[in-house]
């Protein structure tokens, strides 16, 4: 399973461009990235849309990345 970041990187986009997308800043997107903070439902949607994945991918690398920390 790929992470949030190697999800991102693997569309060519930088964390400020995807934050862009997003509508939501590139501080907010980074700790995301570092299961620093758990993203509503709906920017989980956003982000799967964004990265051309099924919206399962999104959580279970949330999820994974979370594990990695402990």
């Amino acid at each position: 399973m790929k992470t949030l970041k190697q999800l991102r990187q693997s569309k060519g986009l930088t964390q400020k461009q995807a934050s862009e997308i997003l509508e939501i800043t590139k501080e907010y997107l980074s700790m995301v990235e570092r299961a620093e903070r758990n993203p509503s439902d709906h920017l989980k949607e956003l982000m799967a849309k964004l990265y051309g994945v099924p919206i399962t991918d999104i959580f279970l690398s949330i999820q994974e990345t979370k594990s990695f920390k402990k």
